[in-house]
């Protein structure tokens, strides 16, 4: 069912996510979305408004407009699909935080399986709602690449962890 044979734990899977902007030429399989999705959809709100949702895009041409929205979003191109992840204003009180927590929840969910993922940001545009039919006072997180990744990157250097905390006492 997954290209990824590796089991990850919690801790592995929190410290193995990586942005990945290359992607094999595999199309990935019915049951490996539903469960992505199926994980994704655990993803917690305010309120449990439950206002994100997410739109699924394979259209190759579709895919390469997206591309060509701004600097930095070539990686849409060369997956092969993408998905937006949206949230609804008139659910939720706060679309902006139940949006990236639901993304940040469908790219571990991605990870667990073995798919790659890339957060491209400024993608809240005009244009790219009228590309996607998304309503434009909708907020689009993200649009994400994804797919298995050509490679796995070794782990960025990371600073310390005293020097990512702040005792206040």
């Amino acid at each position: 069912m997954c290209e990824n044979k590796e089991v990850l734990n919690g801790k592995e899977l929190l410290m193995k996510r990586r942005s990945i902007r290359e992607f094999k030429d595999k199309e990935i399989p019915k049951d490996v979305l539903r469960e992505v999705f199926e994980l994704s959809r655990y993803a917690p709100t305010a309120s449990n408004s439950q206002a994100y949702y997410f739109v699924i895009v394979t259209d190759k041409k579709t895919l390469e407009e997206l591309a060509n929205v701004r600097g930095g979003s070539a990686p849409i191109a060369r997956a092969p699909m993408a998905v937006a992840i949206c949230a609804d204003p008139d659910k939720t009180s706060r679309p902006m935080e139940d949006g990236c927590i639901a993304t940040y929840h469908f790219m571990l969910a991605a990870r667990f399986y073995g798919l790659g993922t890339c957060w491209i940001a400024d993608m809240n545009r005009e244009n790219v709602k009228q590309i996607l039919n998304v309503p434009q006072n909708h907020l689009i997180t993200t649009v994400t690449p994804l797919g298995y990744p050509v490679k796995e990157p070794a782990a960025p250097e990371r600073k310390s962890k005293e020097e990512f905390i702040k005792y206040l006492g």
